[in-house]
């Protein structure tokens, strides 16, 4: 489309209508490369000529004489309307069926605002035709704004708009390049005739087509709410990702899995091969559940499963891991194994993982903007689909059931996707729920395929698996590989962990790498302590890592646990979770089976030695029945009396043994979440807000980020320097229950911080400080009673 000048403009920064076209069909070019399921999800064979002209006519309604100089700047009478509602007139110029206009136009309607507040804005009742003359001649206010050389009308009278307000010129031009853009992106097929429309014909679109949506509500048993659904997603996506410049959309290729030929040559020509149960998954075609212990290459038979998939299913993979610290290990081996172009990353903290990969320690204010603004831009990448890999949390797939913000380009990007969940053991009964609901209605109605990976999962949550997938092949480890992975000789001792410091201290002697792991924080600070005062090491051979600490701290609290000069590492979940490490002995308060093996793995990892010696205490903290279930933790303590070495061929009957079943406020928990969840699935509408379940998304994550009084000058320094990113590394977050406990102690109080910003406003931020002191090597100190602790599960 050539430009000419005083072409209409599409938006103040001076680009055309004409660009603006053009870029949201680069984007409408690579997207249909990218899903091309969707005609098939939607069972509408011309989806893409239908998105096609969904996006040439999304903006039309800009010519309008007002909105053109309100872009420009110049005074106007454009009274802040909609120009997509006189967008969808122009549809009516397409010679199709009705019910195929009707689909582009709602599109069109919605790329924008939602029906409800379009209605919300829409002034007039129903029978605006008649009251408009009535309603118009009380607005006094507005029609002394008027010159009396303009044309008098109200501003939301309809087809007086287009009388008056529309020039054909600038109209027959657009749809003159619109046949010739139809002919390079659709060549030889024919193209849509046009006809004449009479303004007589164009009724309000508010009134014709807003209302009657949101008086009768689609259903996902309808195909018509697919096809809404995906092309208002996918309009969006070519409206915001051209109004971004964005010009490609990745796509995975066989190339970027040839790291699995080259791994498998590789252990062909040392005498070995892949594993069975990778060969297996290598083979299946549609979902599939893999069980096989850590360090079995369950990523690479993943990745092998999800290259299966793309031989018929052409879509996005997501790898789906609980945890932030686990999902930036794998970002960085996978985009070391695949390329940058193929993987992307989205979790919570995305923008603090950012920076630490650019760190800069430039003290220029402006220059430090420009960095932040670098790392802003490519975390929104990471969150758009540009790379066809994506490593995330459940809760990014999670959230676009719930109809959070830009839902429907979330779920148009997961049609025809491949999830891989890895660690399903490690999620609640909640979450659990959730999961199970979600991947219910990607089998029925997106074509999603799905890969279940866990080392540990009891009886029971897999048989519930298999009923949601339709009963999938059920790939285990065999009995030989399982021997072969047995690594720890299980000890259980009376007492806590302070009990035990003996026990510990000969270990210490013994000059063996040492993990102890506690279930609070306050366990780990008093068990740091202790070690320190007895001065059997230097204080930098021993490493604390828990939720308590800021990020700056934890970061580096990660990297000493990786350090070998560490001997004595001491945490909480934080390290049955996300670390990736392999020391010789293990110390351990009590806990769930499957929590307890998690740990294990941290031990003798790659199995350099024959056992390593696991010690179980038999007493925990007076708080850990607030985080794990008591029943639960007698079970499992009574399971391990039977046990010297434990095997990986045992660790099923294990489990099933502590786990039969959920306890009953477990089952209580996941049955209520499923039913809710469900109905909130089920009313998820196209086209609409959906501010409650938004709302109960949000309110899963009741962590409360603190500041510790002694950074309060160091953040406003960051701040200062618009140094925002790192600023909020100076945060910790803390469990819900934990914070209204110090507040109502008067340890949170909130202080006010002004930020004079480059354009020369003022920023007042109010930052929540918490009166406890802080140290670097023990994290947040407080007195008060645990409640729970945070694990590093986020959004």
């Amino acid at each position: 489309m050539a430009t000419v000048k005083n072409s209409p403009l599409a938006k103040s920064d001076g680009t055309t209508l004409k660009e603006h076209i053009e870029d949201c069909l680069i984007v409408f070019d690579q997207l249909r490369a990218s899903l091309p399921v969707l005609p098939v999800i939607t069972r509408l064979p011309d989806f893409w000529e239908l998105l096609f002209w969904a996006v040439f006519f999304h903006d039309l309604g800009k010519i309008h004489t007002e909105f053109q100089k309100a872009l420009k700047r110049e005074r106007n009478y454009w009274q802040h309307q909609r120009h997509e509602v006189y967008s969808v007139a122009f549809v009516e110029k397409l010679v199709l069926p009705e019910a195929k206009k009707l689909l582009i136009q709602r599109a069109i309607l919605a790329h924008h605002k939602s029906f409800e507040k379009l209605r919300e804005r829409h002034k007039f009742p129903q029978d605006l035709e008649l009251e408009l003359a009535l309603k118009w001649k009380s607005d006094k206010a507005y029609l002394k704004t008027i010159p009396k050389n303009v044309k008098v009308f109200h501003p939301e009278d309809f087809k007086a708009n287009f009388l008056y307000r529309f020039h054909g010129d600038d109209l027959h031009q657009l749809i003159s390049d619109g046949y010739h853009l139809f002919q390079r992106f659709f060549p030889g097929n024919p193209y849509p005739s046009m006809q004449k429309v009479t303004v007589n014909r164009l009724t309000d679109p508010v009134i014709s087509i807003v209302k009657p949506v949101l008086k009768k509500p689609f259903s996902p048993l309808q195909e018509e709410y697919w096809q809404n659904l995906f092309l208002w997603g996918s309009l969006k996506i070519c409206d915001h990702y051209g109004s971004g410049k964005i010009t490609q959309i990745h796509q995975l290729k066989q190339e970027q899995f040839r790291f699995l030929d080259a791994l498998r040559n590789q252990l062909i020509e040392s005498g070995a091969d892949f594993y069975p149960h990778q060969k297996q998954c290598a083979a299946v075609k549609g979902h599939c559940i893999l069980v096989a212990p850590t360090g079995s290459g369950k990523t690479e038979a993943a990745l092998a499963w999800a290259r299966k998939q793309m031989d018929s299913l052409n879509g996005r993979v997501f790898y789906i891991l609980p945890y932030t610290a686990s999902i930036n290990a794998m970002y960085s081996r996978l985009t070391k194994a695949m390329g940058n172009l193929a993987v992307g990353l989205v979790h919570g903290k995305l923008q603090q993982f950012l920076t630490t990969l650019f760190e800069d320690h430039s003290h220029s204010a402006q220059h430090q903007l420009m960095i932040n603004q670098q790392i802003k831009n490519l975390s929104e990448l990471q969150r758009k689909m540009v790379y066809p890999l994506k490593i995330t949390t459940p809760f990014q797939v999670l959230k676009h059931f719930y109809g959070v913000k830009g839902f429907e380009m979330g779920l148009t990007e997961l049609a025809g996707s491949c999830l891989i969940f890895d660690e399903i053991h490690a999620y609640d009964a909640i979450t659990f729920a959730q999961i199970v609901t979600v991947l219910q209605f990607l089998h029925q109605y997106m074509g999603s395929r799905v890969l279940v990976m866990t080392a540990t999962l009891p009886t029971f949550l897999l048989k519930i698996l298999e009923k949601t997938l339709h009963h999938p092949p059920v790939i285990q480890a065999d009995k030989q590989l399982l021997d072969g992975f047995t690594r720890h000789r299980v000890h259980l001792i009376d007492g806590s962990l302070p009990d035990n410091i003996q026990l510990i201290l000969k270990q210490i002697s013994r000059k063996m790498r040492i993990i102890v792991v506690c279930n609070t924080v306050q366990r780990a600070q008093e068990m740091y302590k202790l070690l320190q005062e007895n001065r059997l090491l230097e204080a930098s051979r021993i490493t604390l890592l828990h939720s308590r600490f800021n990020g700056f701290d934890r970061f580096n609290k990660e990297k000493q646990a990786y350090d070998g000069k560490t001997q004595v590492l001491i945490g909480t979940q934080a390290i049955e979770v996300s670390l990736d490490i392999d020391y010789d002995v293990m110390f351990t308060e009590p806990a769930p089976l499957d929590a307890l093996l998690q740990r294990f793995g941290r031990v003798n990892r790659k199995r350099r030695k024959k056992l390593a010696d696991v010690y179980v205490c038999s007493r925990g903290g007076i708080h850990d029945f607030r985080i794990y279930p008591e029943p639960v933790v007698k079970r499992t303590l009574e399971a391990l009396q039977t046990v010297d070495i434990l095997h990986e061929s045992r660790l099923q009957e294990l489990l099933d043994w502590v786990y039969p079943h959920w306890e009953p406020a477990q089952q209580q928990e996941f049955e209520d979440t499923v039913r809710s969840f469900q109905s909130a699935v089920a009313h998820l509408q196209p086209f609409r807000d959906h501010r409650e379940e938004e709302e109960a998304f949000y309110e899963q994550f009741d962590g409360i980020d603190v500041l510790p009084h002694q950074f309060i000058q160091e953040y406003e320094r960051r701040l200062l320097n618009y140094d925002f990113i790192n600023a909020q590394r100076y945060m910790i977050t803390l469990h819900r229950g934990m914070y209204f406990m110090l507040r109502k102690s008067g340890l949170i109080e909130r202080h006010p911080i002004a930020v004079p910003m480059p354009d020369n406003t003022v920023n007042t931020q109010q930052v929540l400080i918490v009166k406890c002191d802080y140290d670097p090597d023990v994290g947040l100190l407080s007195q008060e009673s645990e409640i729970q602790d945070i694990d590093d599960q986020l959004l």
